[in-house]
């Protein structure tokens, strides 16, 4: 079916939920915004083309959004997006959908981005658009997994390991060493690699934020990786299930709690399981940053990870188990100054 998007519809009223035969259908519209996600403008980092698990996580939103109306037996229309259909669909998603506080946040704040980009297009929305707002799961209710200095070095002593997980655990030994979204770690050749004068320098344009960032390796072990025995690449399937099994080798197994996927119910819900469960490839890079914070200064961390904001940044490392890190450096540098 065509719509003329630019073709502003005439309703009397903006507030009224009648008379909306003429408006234009939400999943119409985000359709259109999905096929030309290439051009569209990527906020704060000032590029164009949006990524592509950015427009996966939109197409989530149509299949979701395309379940909400069969549940509700209706169609969701821009102009009829108020408040009262906000709160059901939020319901939707919290209640009978049961999604995570942050996975129910992210379609908020994307429903939101959708009916503000068709408003710039000179299309009628409903007011309330403006006041739609997303949350987050609570500081308190998230649970973060790090590898430690003490079992990444129980990690680099491994021995024994089968030919099979020998790429995967070298791209693990240097993704806990430079601190990147695997995304980037995995796409790595030997063309990202010079000489440093103390080390090597690793060149990398971050996918994410089309940042150049140069990280600088000094450790002779992740030096001689690189240089000889430089891994092949592997898929992010393969990765994740290896380095549970690496981690699982180097007898990291202690009982933690953690989210896990029930797949009866396909949601998440906390557990008591082996550490290793838990290991997924964001642990290298959220490893890297807990464990060099309050040892290097916040903006070199955050130049090397690609946060943008130290509140992020502070929020995606868990400042509570920094702590000592900071009191300690605190120490060193503070002295007695009376």
């Amino acid at each position: 079916m065509h719509v003329n998007f630019y073709k502003k519809p005439q309703i009397k009223s903006p507030n009224t939920r009648l008379k909306i035969e003429h408006s234009v259908l939400f999943l119409d519209y985000l359709a259109h915004f999905i096929s030309n996600s290439a051009t569209k403008r990527v906020q704060g980092y000032g590029t164009v083309g949006l990524a592509h698990n950015t427009i996966r996580t939109y197409k989530s939103l149509f299949r979701i959004v395309k379940a909400y109306e069969f549940e509700k037996s209706e169609k969701l229309y821009l102009n009829a997006i108020d408040k009262y259909t906000a709160e059901s669909f939020t319901r939707f998603l919290k209640i009978e959908q049961q999604y995570s506080d942050n996975y129910c946040g992210q379609l908020l704040k994307l429903l939101k981005i959708i009916l503000r980009d068709a408003e710039k297009s000179g299309l009628e929305v409903h007011p309330y658009s403006n006041y739609i707002e997303s949350f987050k799961q609570k500081s308190s209710d998230r649970i973060l997994h790090i590898l430690n200095p003490k079992e990444i070095k129980t990690l680099k002593e491994l021995q024994h390991i089968p030919a099979a997980y020998t790429d995967s655990y070298n791209w693990l030994l240097i993704g806990l060493c430079i601190g990147q979204r695997v995304s980037d770690l995995l796409k790595l050749s030997p063309n990202n690699l010079r000489k440093a004068s103390s080390g090597l320098y690793i060149d990398i344009l971050q996918q994410k934020t089309k940042k150049a960032v140069t990280v600088g390796v000094a450790d002779p072990l992740i030096i001689e990786l690189l240089e000889n025995e430089f891994p092949r690449r592997v898929s992010q399937v393969v990765f994740n299930k290896q380095i549970k099994a690496l981690c699982k080798m180097a007898g990291i197994e202690g009982l933690v709690s953690g989210f896990k996927n029930n797949p009866r119910t396909r949601r998440k819900e906390i557990v008591n399981a082996p550490k290793y469960e838990f290991v997924t490839s964001h642990i290298m890079r959220r490893s890297f940053a807990s464990n060099y914070y309050g040892k290097i200064e916040t903006p070199l961390l955050m130049n090397i990870t690609g946060h943008s904001k130290e509140s992020t940044f502070l929020t995606y490392i868990g400042t509570h188990q920094n702590k000592d890190a900071l009191a300690d450096l605190f120490m060193q540098q503070a002295g007695v100054i009376w």
